[in-house]
């Protein structure tokens, strides 16, 4: 539970209520105290599992806008953001703040700390790029995001590679090296980040009519596109990716009009998948 959550300010006075009661059991021996440590202790624990929630209905219910600084990081590195009118922008702003405020970031050193706001920010812009066309927006029970400086093994790719989506324990980690290029507008590599809340996106719904994908041909037609190949992919993930569909729909959101031209059918059921 972050410190600056409405969960957690809700938490207090049951915490300071459980130290109080603790303080009298434990010490004063006054087992007449201890069903209501007890209750405390059960209302600190379901406001902690469903922090996020609180967080998020909170935040929906008063949403606010940027700050300066934020809106200016927004308008550097989102082509998708600089697209939209006024009232889109409000609304994507809103969001991106919902996002950062409901979810867990920590920078994988020798101790997890606290992820700095602009590096919140590189991966809340991808989140909410995919997930904008849809009202619930916020990747339910993905709420834990890991970030290294570096490539990175796991349990899973006991290998070095820059992005992973773990389906298990709803977390995504990402090498933030990468995932900063991926947000160059003028000199980018493959965008993780955008691919990674694509996979989430698919595991979350499995309704949605997914264009079947035949891989003949698939990656030289990729490579009509500038700057992506098979290669530059593989490269930037640090693995061959499972979904092709996956691959495809990351494109689509780095280069919505020169994928029009060369894959427009296709396109067209991206539009419909993300409801853009």
């Amino acid at each position: 539970m972050k410190i600056h959550s409405i969960a957690f300010l809700i938490a207090v006075p049951f915490l300071v209520l459980a130290i109080y009661t603790g303080y009298y059991v434990f010490f004063m021996d006054d087992s007449g105290m201890f069903p209501y440590l007890l209750t405390f202790v059960i209302i600190i624990t379901i406001i902690y599992v469903f922090s996020p929630q609180i967080d998020f209905a909170w935040y929906s219910q008063y949403p606010q806008e940027l700050n300066e600084k934020e809106r200016t990081f927004l308008t550097g590195v989102s082509s998708y953001y600089n697209s939209l009118d006024t009232e889109q922008k409000s609304k994507f702003e809103q969001r991106v703040y919902v996002f950062l405020r409901s979810k867990e970031f920590k920078f994988v050193r020798k101790e997890q700390n606290e992820l700095p706001e602009d590096m919140k920010l590189s991966i809340a812009v991808n989140a909410i790029q995919v997930s904008f066309g849809q009202e619930k927006y916020l990747y339910d029970k993905f709420d834990h995001y890991f970030v290294y400086g570096h490539a990175f093994p796991t349990p899973d790719k006991q290998f070095l590679h820059s992005v992973e989506v773990n389906y298990e324990d709803k977390m995504a980690i990402f090498n933030m090296d990468v995932l900063i290029k991926g947000l160059n507008v003028n000199n980018r590599v493959f965008n993780i980040g955008i691919f990674a809340f694509v996979n989430i996106f698919i595991y979350q719904h499995p309704e949605k009519n997914y264009p079947n994908i035949d891989e003949t041909g698939f990656w030289q037609k990729i490579e009509n596109i500038p700057e992506i190949n098979k290669d530059a992919i593989i490269n930037a993930i640090g693995y061959e990716p499972e979904s092709l569909n996956s691959v495809l729909f990351t494109i689509f959101f780095m280069y919505p009009e020169e994928s029009k031209k060369e894959f427009p059918d296709l396109y067209k059921d991206f539009l419909t998948v993300f409801n853009l």
